[in-house]
């Protein structure tokens, strides 16, 4: 309906990583509804996977740490940056009007970030006006033996 365009870019040889599949099914649910939500009719969505030897320094439990990195990428409006860390706080919205007529309910970035703290994983979101935004999500990569 928005004619969105979803391209997935990711290498065969990314990591498994442990966890609830249905509860991270979810999380990628959540980012790619409000990446085509707000990332504007006609528009591509990127889903980008790669492998990291080592999450960055501010990734909580996942820094130092092989994980899997999951980023979803649009080409919408952007968020101002006073906006991004609340951005995952029950309700809130950053325009309200537009929101409502998007549809949802404010829940899905909360609920991401909770699922990803169940999981020792990390919600990273990076985002400038008029260029669009990031939502990135480490997961720890599964031991191997």
């Amino acid at each position: 309906r928005r004619e969105v365009t979803l391209q997935l870019d990711g290498g065969a040889d990314l990591p498994p990583v442990r966890g609830d599949a249905d509860q991270l099914h979810q999380v990628l649910v959540n980012l790619i509804d409000n990446a085509i939500k707000y990332g504007g009719a006609g528009k591509t969505v990127r889903i980008q996977a790669t492998a990291l030897s080592a999450g960055p320094a501010d990734a909580g439990a996942v820094s130092g740490r092989p994980c899997l990195l999951v980023r979803v990428v649009d080409e919408g409006e952007g968020i101002s940056r006073e906006h991004l860390p609340r951005l995952t706080e029950r309700f809130y919205r950053v325009d309200k009007a537009r929101s409502r007529g998007a549809g949802g309910t404010g829940l899905g970035l909360a609920i991401v970030k909770h699922i990803l703290r169940r999981h020792q994983a990390h919600l990273a979101i990076d985002s400038e006006l008029g260029k669009g935004s990031t939502f990135s999500v480490f997961l720890p990569a599964a031991a191997t033996r």
